[in-house]
């Protein structure tokens, strides 16, 4: 099994044979975080959505429907991209839309894999298991911000690419992992220095930002089926 890592959307291009890969797609502040804690809590599935007017749409037609853009809520959505805003009591049961300004355009431009998983620290171990089990080769799909390379999504596909052989990583993945492990012991405290927690501190997330650090604490693999996310 071979390990690719895309560091940026704008690099997605450069995938081969994507219908025979599993592609992970990485957004760990927040999509990919809170996709996980979505389905944890109960709802039925997340309907990921490039568009705004996507999402519009389906909560015209009365879906539960979260979104952001830049960073903050959609006016008149439901939910933002917190992690805090999907309590059980609000969508166990309920489909959930999501449009976010990086993960959701991903899972997108991903959907012509053999399969594409969502991949966060918080179901990192699960996530693992999932893809060793599949027998397929791999490709950790950093969504990054606005097609810029990141911190938090280099790291976790470096936390993903350290459970496999060297010699089953390609260059871009063996730079991830020796990223993670220079940090895997101040994971934390390395983010802080990142853009992207900057970002979303300056509008006092920092909440989040510590949850979808966490590593572990939910044991579910979301996966596209049909235009849908679901537990595998």
């Amino acid at each position: 099994m071979k390990v690719e890592t895309i560091l940026t959307p704008a690099l997605f291009y450069q995938v081969e044979n994507v219908e025979e890969k599993i592609v992970v797609v990485i957004d760990i502040l927040r999509a990919t975080s809170t996709i996980t804690t979505i389905l944890h809590n109960g709802a039925t599935a997340v309907i990921p959505v490039k568009e705004e007017t996507e999402a519009e749409t389906y909560k015209a037609n009365g879906f539960l429907v979260g979104g952001e853009r830049g960073g903050e809520t959609i006016p008149g959505f439901h939910f933002g991209n917190s992690p805090f805003h999907y309590a059980p009591e609000l969508v166990a049961g309920n489909e959930v839309v999501l449009t976010t300004t990086n993960g959701t355009k991903c899972i997108e431009m991903a959907k012509m894999a053999h399969q594409v998983a969502i991949g966060s620290f918080l179901n990192l171990e699960a996530l693992i298991k999932h893809l060793k089990n599949s027998q397929r080769d791999v490709v950790l799909f950093c969504a990054g911000w606005k097609d810029r390379i990141n911190l938090e999504d280099s790291l976790f596909a470096g936390a993903v690419a350290a459970s496999y052989p060297v010699r089953d990583c390609d260059d871009a993945t063996l730079m991830a992992r020796d990223a993670f492990e220079l940090a895997k012991d101040n994971i934390f405290e390395t983010l802080q220095n990142s853009n992207h927690f900057k970002r979303l501190a300056s509008r006092g997330v920092t909440k989040d930002i510590a949850y979808c650090r966490e590593v572990n604490v939910l044991h579910i693999v979301p996966v596209l089926q049909e235009g849908k996310l679901v537990i595998a």
